[in-house]
C-alpha cells in the first residue's frame, strides 16, 4: 500500500503535552487601590497540577479580593482527565487565591514568582503542584515551554552498579530534590513509587504533597524514580518473576534485588546533596515503594532511621511475598521505628493479606505501628492521597522518631 502523503503529515504529538487556551486574554492592570498581596496574583502562571501540565491566568483582581481567572489543564491518562480550559471566579483571602467548585484549588506564594497549588476533591483527596510566572501574550499565541516547571529540583542519580551499554558511564536515575525548609542540616527522607503498567511507567512522580509534609517535619526529601520509570535510564525488570512450568508464581527475588540496588544508589547520592545531615535516612513510599522501605530496613537496619509504609506490597500473592515480611521483621527487629498505613478497602491487597504481612513481620521480631484505616474513599490503595485520614497519626510517629536513640 502506497502512502504518498505520509512524509507531509506532522509527527505524532504526545496528547498530554497539549494545554488549550483561549486565543486572547482580557488582562487588566490592578487598580491603585488593590492591596499588593492581592495584586501580585494578576498575570499568567504555568506549571503542574498532580504532575500534569497546568496553566492559570489571573486576568483581573479587585480590592475586595475578587479575581477573574482562566483555568487550563492537559490530558491525563493516569487520572482519566481530558484537556480543557474554562473561565472561573476566585477569591484572594489572607494571601491565598481560592477557586471552588467540584474541587477546591488553593494557590499560595512559594517565592516571589512561584505559586504552590493544593487541590482538594470533595472526597477529601489531595494533590498539589507548582506554577511560575510567565508571559500571557506568548501563551495566547501558542507558546509552550519545552520543560515545564516542576515542584522540586530535578536531579540525576548515578547508579552504583549499572552502566550504559557502551560502558562509558553509569545509568542515571531521575530524582526530585526538596532541600530543608529551614536553616541548618536536615536528615534525608527518600520517597519512592509503586508499580504501574504500560504507558504509565513513563510518568514521573514528584510526590510534592508528601515532600512538603516531610519537610514540615524537618526532613530534606529526595523522590526517586527507579530504573526504567519516568525519565530514569535502564530497563524496569521488577516484573522478572520466576514461574513454574504451569505459570504459577514462585519467585520475585530478581525484581526486588534490582529495586534494592536502585535505592542504594539514591541513598548514596542523597547524602552528597546540600543541607543533608550525615547519618541514617528515613524511607517512605507507596505500594512497592512502601514494601521496599520495610525490606531495606531489614537488610540494612543501621542505614535507616525509620520507615513510613503506605499500602506496601510487592505482589498480592502471600505464598511468595509473605516470607519477605518475616525476613524484614527478623532483620529490623525493634531497631528501626516503622509506621504502616493501610486501608481495609485496598483493591490490590485484601485485608486478610495485609494482616498476614503484619503478623509475619511481628512474629519474626519486627516492631511497627500498624494502622488499618476504614472508610477511605474509592480504592483504599491510594490512601496516601487522603492526608486527613493519616497525617495526625504520622506526625505523632515522627515525634517518636525524634526520641528514638
Amino acid at each position: 500500500m502506497s502512502m504518498p502523503n505520509a512524509q507531509s503529515q506532522p509527527l505524532t504529538v504526545d496528547p498530554e503535552s497539549i494545554v488549550p487556551l483561549p486565543d486572547k486574554f482580557d488582562m487588566e492592570t490592578p487598580a491603585t487601590d488593590v492591596p499588593p498581596n492581592i495584586a501580585r496574583f494578576q498575570g499568567a502562571w504555568i506549571g503542574t497540577w498532580h504532575d500534569d501540565r497546568h496553566i492559570l491566568v489571573v486576568e483581573r483582581v479587585s480590592a475586595d479580593g475578587h479575581a477573574s481567572v482562566v483555568f487550563a489543564q492537559s490530558d491525563s491518562s493516569f487520572y482519566g482527565m481530558n484537556r480543557e480550559w474554562w473561565r472561573d471566579e476566585a477569591q484572594v483571602v489572607d494571601g491565598v487565591l481560592t477557586m471552588t467548585g467540584f474541587r477546591i484549588f488553593r494557590y499560595a506564594f512559594d517565592g516571589p514568582d512561584r505559586l504552590y497549588l493544593t487541590a482538594t476533591l470533595k472526597s477529601g483527596g489531595v494533590s498539589s503542584g507548582v506554577l511560575v510566572r510567565t508571559d500571557a501574550a506568548r501563551l495566547a499565541a501558542g507558546d509552550r515551554p519545552v520543560e515545564w516547571p516542576w515542584p522540586g529540583e530535578r536531579v540525576w542519580i548515578p547508579h552504583l552498579t549499572l552502566r550504559t551499554p557502551d560502558g562509558t558511564r553509569p545509568i542515571m536515575l531521575e530524582g526530585t530534590f526538596y532541600p530543608p525548609a529551614g536553616p541548618g542540616l536536615a536528615p534525608l527522607a527518600i520517597f519512592t513509587h509503586g508499580s504501574d503498567v504500560g504507558r504509565s511507567q513513563l510518568r514521573s512522580w514528584s510526590f510534592s504533597t508528601e515532600a512538603h509534609w516531610l519537610r514540615d517535619n524537618g526532613f530534606a526529601v529526595l523522590a526517586l524514580m527507579r530504573r526504567g520509570r519516568g525519565r530514569s535510564e535502564g530497563i524496569n525488570g521488577e516484573e522478572d518473576f520466576g514461574r513454574a512450568h504451569d505459570g504459577s508464581l514462585i519467585d520475585v527475588s530478581a525484581g526486588i534485588a534490582q529495586a534494592v540496588d536502585d535505592l542504594d544508589s539514591a541513598i548514596a547520592y542523597g547524602r552528597t546533596l546540600p543541607g543533608i545531615r550525615p547519618g541514617p535516612v528515613l524511607l517512605a513510599g507507596q505500594s512497592r515503594g512502601g514494601f521496599l522501605g520495610v525490606h531495606y530496613a531489614g537488610l540494612r537496619p543501621g542505614e535507616v532511621m525509620g520507615v513510613v509504609n503506605f499500602s506496601g506490597g510487592w505482589y498480592p500473592y502471600g505464598p511468595v511475598t509473605t516470607p519477605y515480611y518475616a525476613n524484614a521483621g527478623h532483620g529490623a527487629a525493634d531497631k528501626v521505628p516503622q509506621l504502616w498505613l493501610y486501608a481495609d478497602n485496598d483493591h490490590l491487597y485484601s485485608e486478610a493479606l495485609i494482616r498476614e504481612y503484619d503478623q509475619a513481620f511481628t512474629a519474626a521480631g519486627g516492631r511497627a505501628h500498624f494502622e488499618l484505616l476504614h472508610g477511605v474513599p474509592g480504592d483504599g490503595h491510594l490512601l496516601r492521597l487522603y492526608p486527613e485520614r493519616w497525617r495526625a497519626i504520622a506526625d505523632e510517629f515522627f515525634s517518636l522518631i525524634r526520641q528514638h536513640p
